[in-house]
């Protein structure tokens, strides 16, 4: 499991050996990963190497004005102090203070600067993306709006909970350490289960337990090798875990991928996000499951349904030609169109994300969508996108 990135910078290698052995053995063990430096060179170096990968830097003042931080606003800085009555002077911390006391500080300010960034209240903005029929392109949107996310700047946490998983994302990882990573989402339910029972929530962050993707570049969760694991989390399990990742102020974003309406875990993330986006293919049976379920959902559930209703985008995927047809079932107005792309087969994909820049101009103009930014427009207020001809809102 990747638990907090934390680098320790300080001159006194006596200083770095017990901070190191406590922290590998001690109660943070699993909370926090640290790498330590006593020369500002090696220091300086690494920073320029690897900063985009750190989340907080604890160290002395030498350290800082040794190196220029391109990331500022997403590494936390925290310096240390040998006055311990100047702790509290511009994010400054007692150096000598003990150990168990010294981390959950650092913790803390993490946590603190990571709720100024993210959404309002401290909560991560919650995104999810789901759809009527399976194979209509949800994990594909999903994996893309991550990645997008994460190239600008924002702290992304993905959390899939379809019950099977789709392969378009490879495994990050393999042999002991993968397994070791596997065990993180089912040590979080359990810890969350236990927590729920004593009123109370785990003490690790979150990144204890999941783990930071490299082609991503963001947080997520191994997948669970027993299905059974996943068939067990419900609607009051899948509540849990989203609102103890939003909550807990290390994201900006969490983007949720579900399995296809109806589900009780599907409801449970169009209930709790604060977005939706709800994937049609350009296809007639897709379009027309997709107005009977929510047809069936406004008869028998009135309140959901216009509460699903207010924060849902429908995004049409496999685009290849005029939309109008997408656009006469009642209730499915669509805004956002994702452009066929015919080397995304099956045969060629091999579990990988795969790149196209008009599908990904797309996404990118839905990712301002959610967020409330102004999208790109034609004349007249009509979305398109440019690749050879245009497509059209009705």
């Amino acid at each position: 499991m990747v638990p907090l990135r934390l680098v320790l910078a300080v001159q006194d290698e006596q200083y770095i050996e017990p901070f190191l052995h406590f922290a590998r053995s001690g109660e943070f063990d699993r909370g926090f990963s640290v790498t330590a430096f006593s020369r500002t060179e090696a220091f300086a170096q690494y920073m320029e190497q690897y900063g985009g990968q750190v989340d907080a830097v604890l160290g002395e003042t030498a350290f800082f004005e040794a190196v220029r931080h391109d990331s500022g606003e997403r590494i936390t800085c925290i310096r240390l102090c040998e006055d311990e009555q100047a702790e509290a002077v511009n994010g400054s911390l007692y150096k000598y203070q003990p150990l168990p006391l010294l981390l959950s500080a650092v913790f803390e300010h993490v946590r603190g600067k990571r709720e100024g960034t993210a959404a309002p209240e401290g909560r991560s903005r919650v995104y999810g993306v789901t759809g009527a029929v399976g194979g209509c392109g949800k994990t594909t949107l999903a994996l893309h709006l991550v990645r997008h996310l994460a190239s600008e700047g924002k702290r992304v946490f993905y959390l899939n909970l379809e019950t099977i998983q789709s392969g378009d994302l490879s495994a990050p990882g393999r042999g002991a350490a993968s397994a070791e990573a596997n065990a993180g989402l089912a040590r979080l339910l359990y810890d969350l289960k236990a927590g729920e029972e004593r009123q109370a929530v785990p003490k690790l962050p979150v990144t204890a337990y999941c783990l930071r993707h490299p082609v991503l570049h963001g947080d997520t969760f191994a997948p669970l090798d027993n299905l059974d694991e996943l068939m067990e989390i419900g609607r009051r399990e899948a509540a849990a875990l989203m609102e103890f990742i939003a909550g807990s102020g290390l994201y900006d974003v969490v983007l949720v991928d579900t399995d296809s309406f109806p589900h009780e875990r599907t409801e449970t993330v169009m209930e709790k996000c604060d977005k939706l986006v709800w994937m049609v293919a350009d296809d007639w049976g897709a379009i027309r499951k997709t107005g009977a379920w929510l047809a069936h959902l406004e008869k028998a559930r009135p309140a959901l349904f216009n509460a699903v209703m207010s924060k849902t985008m429908f995004a049409a995927n496999r685009i290849s030609g005029e939309v109008q047809a997408l656009t006469q079932e009642k209730g499915i107005q669509i805004a956002a169109f994702l452009p066929l792309i015919p080397a995304w087969t099956q045969g060629n994909r091999q579990g990988g994300i795969m790149h196209s820049p008009i599908y990904q101009r797309e996404v990118m103009k839905l990712i301002r969508m959610l967020s409330g930014r102004k999208a790109d427009s034609g004349k007249g207020g009509e979305e398109r996108f440019d690749s050879g001809r245009s497509f059209y809102r009705a």
